[in-house]
C-alpha cells in the first residue's frame, strides 16, 4: 500500500490503467464511452496458437511471466507457480506456493524470484523448485524484480528499491524515494544496464544506482510539478524506463516523455505526454500510449513527431509490444491490435479474450496477452 493514501487511491482510481473521470458530470459521461472500432484491412490475421487459464484477478497488471531456459514461467495471484512450454502451452511442472502473491515471476541465473502480498520475496531454485530463502522488503511488491549473478532487485509500494543478495536474500542496500501526498497504486519495474540499475519513482523523477553497491549515481526529473492542488500534482512514474542509442526514455502520470543522455547524466529532450506504460521502441520509432488511449510516435533519428492516433481513445490500452517491427496493444474489450509503427495505421485485429486486456509480452516467435482474470493467450501472425 502506498503510505497513507489508501483511501484516496480507492477512491480516485479504478486501476492504473484507468482514466480520471471521477468529477464528471452526466453529461460528460455520456460523451467518455469507449471509442467504438472501426472497419480495417485485415493484412496480419492472429491466430490464436493455444490459451491457459489461472487463478486470480490481474487487475493491476503486475503477474508478467519470465521467460527462461526455454520455458515460459507464470505465477498467478493464488499462489499457482508454473512452468510451460512456450511454444506449445504444455505445463512442465507446477507448485502450490500456498500464499497470496502480488506480482509476476523473474527468472535467471538459477533461480526464480515471486514476491507475495505481505512484503516477502521468494527465491526458489530453478532445477529442484525447492525454496531457498524468503525476505521482508517492508511492503507490497506490485512488479516483477530483476535478477543479476550476485543480487536481486526489487522495488516495493513504499517507493522503496531494496537490493537482496541473490544467495541468501540478505539486504545489502537499499534506497527510500520521497513519496508526495497522492500516488497512484502501481510501480514500474527497475532496469539493469551495465552494472547500473535504473528505477523511475512516485515522485516523477528517474535514478541511477551502482548495482553492486547502491551508490547514488544520478537523478532527473521526468517532469515537473505544475498544478496547484495534490491531485493535479500527482506525477507518479509507473512504467519502466528503457534504453536506446545512449538515451534513457522514461513517462510518466500527467507530465513527460523525457530523454536522458547517458554520458551527461541529464535530460535532454522531452514532449508532453501521459502515460502509465514504458515507451515502446521498435523500427526506427518511439511510441508512446497514452492513459487516455491516445497514441503518440516520434522518429528515433532525431526524435521529431511523426504519426498521431486517437483511434483507441478511452478503450484501456495494454502496454505496448513489439513483435515482427509492428506493435501488438490490447484493450477492454479483449481486442488485440497490430499497428503499423511507420503510420500508425491497424494492420491486424482479434478479439481474443472476454476480459480487458492489461499485458502482451513476446517471445521468439509468438506474443503472449494476459488478461485481467490472469489467462494466457499466445498468438502469432
Amino acid at each position: 500500500m502506498k503510505i497513507n493514501i489508501v483511501f484516496a487511491i480507492t477512491l480516485f482510481f479504478i486501476s492504473s490503467c484507468s482514466t480520471l473521470a471521477f468529477w464528471s458530470d452526466d453529461a460528460e459521461e455520456e460523451t467518455a464511452e469507449p471509442v467504438k472500432l472501426t472497419k480495417i484491412q485485415n493484412q496480419y490475421p492472429i491466430e490464436v496458437e493455444w490459451k491457459r487459464s489461472f487463478n486470480g484477478e490481474n487487475d493491476l497488471g503486475s503477474f508478467v511471466p519470465s521467460f527462461y531456459s526455454d520455458e515460459m514461467i507464470v505465477a498467478d495471484p493464488d499462489g499457482n507457480l508454473v512452468s510451460i512450454n512456450p511454444s506449445t502451452g504444455k505445463i512442465n511442472w507446477e507448485i502450490d506456493l500456498k500464499r497470496n502473491l502480488s506480482a509476476g515471476t523473474a527468472s535467471g541465473f538459477g533461480k526464480i524470484i515471486v514476491s507475495d502480498t505481505n512484503g516477502f520475496v521468494i527465491a526458489i531454485d530453478s532445477i529442484t523448485k525447492e525454496t531457498l530463502w524468503e525476505k521482508s522488503v517492508g511492503g507490497e511488491i506490485l512488479i516483477n524484480g530483476v535478477i543479476s549473478p550476485s543480487l536481486i532487485v526489487v522495488k516495493n509500494s513504499a517507493g522503496e528499491l531494496v537490493a537482496l543478495d541473490s544467495l541468501t536474500g540478505e539486504q545489502k542496500w537499499s534506497f527510500r524515494s520521497q513519496l508526495p501526498a497522492l500516488t497512484v497504486r502501481g510501480t514500474g519495474e527497475p532496469i539493469i544496464e551495465n552494472n547500473i540499475v535504473y528505477s523511475t519513482f512516485d515522485n516523477g523523477r528517474i535514478g541511477a544506482f551502482d548495482l553492486d553497491t547502491g551508490y547514488f549515481l544520478w537523478d532527473g526529473p521526468i517532469s515537473f510539478v505544475e498544478g496547484t492542488s495534490e491531485l493535479e500534482n500527482l506525477i507518479d512514474s509507473d512504467s519502466s524506463p528503457v534504453i536506446a542509442q545512449q538515451l534513457i526514455f522514461a513517462t510518466n502520470y500527467q507530465g513527460r516523455l523525457t530523454a536522458f543522455d547517458l554520458a551527461q547524466k541529464r535530460p535532454v529532450w522531452n514532449a508532453e505526454a501521459s502515460s502509465f506504460h514504458s515507451p515502446v521502441i521498435g523500427n526506427n520509432m518511439l511510441m508512446v500510449i497514452q492513459d487516455d488511449g491516445s497514441i503518440l510516435s516520434f522518429s528515433m533519428t532525431n526524435l521529431s513527431p511523426s504519426w498521431s492516433s486517437e483511434e483507441y481513445l478511452r478503450r484501456e490500452l495494454s502496454n505496448g509490444s513489439m513483435h515482427d517491427n509492428l506493435m501488438l496493444v490490447g484493450d477492454l474489450e479483449g481486442y488485440i491490435h497490430v499497428i503499423n509503427t511507420l503510420t500508425g495505421i491497424t494492420v491486424g485485429r482479434r478479439k481474443v479474450s472476454g476480459n480487458p486486456i492489461v499485458s502482451i509480452v513476446s517471445f521468439r516467435n509468438l506474443a503472449y496477452v494476459i488478461d485481467q482474470e490472469s489467462n494466457i493467450v499466445a498468438v502469432s501472425f
